[in-house]
């Protein structure tokens, strides 16, 4: 009866663990640890106990985790943060860009970045853009009027 219980700790312990990383992995391990408590209920030793508790935990990881995370995140847009975040935005140039060699400057969201066009083109000050992308710490901009880039 020690063995149920231990099983049913371990359960409990990951089951909370789930709920606190919502990442479909603990909540397999808590399913194989309740299958290792009935095994120790129907009187299997503990190495049959542990061998339950490694093929319900490998077999929800390996196969039902991958369809629930894709059912999860379906039709929720990536979030992006950051650097990252900033690329669709609109700013105004501070200080022209005079070329590819030498970026202008913008300001977002209160903070001051260097940024270049997509084709190396020059644009002057105060002309509106709007964020395309970045390379390192350099935002990349067209002017907010243009077209946009087609990709390939």
């Amino acid at each position: 009866m020690a063995a149920f219980w231990f099983w049913v700790i371990v359960a409990v312990a990951f089951a909370i663990a789930e709920v606190m990383t919502v990442a479909f992995f603990a909540a397999f391990i808590a399913l194989g640890a309740l299958g290792a408590a009935i095994a120790s209920l129907l009187g299997f030793n503990l190495l049959v106990q542990a061998i339950v508790l490694g093929i319900i935990g490998v077999a929800g990881i390996f196969v039902a985790r991958p369809y629930l995370v894709a059912r999860v995140h379906v039709g929720r847009p990536a979030l992006r943060s950051g650097a990252d975040s900033m690329v669709g935005q609109q700013a105004v140039l501070l200080e022209p860009i005079r070329g590819a060699g030498e970026p202008g400057h913008v300001k977002i969201a209160g903070e001051l970045w260097p940024a270049v066009t997509e084709d190396g083109s020059s644009l002057p000050a105060t002309t509106p853009v709007i964020v395309t992308g970045l390379r390192s710490t350099v935002l990349i901009v067209r002017a907010a009027s243009s077209q946009p880039t087609p990709t390939v």
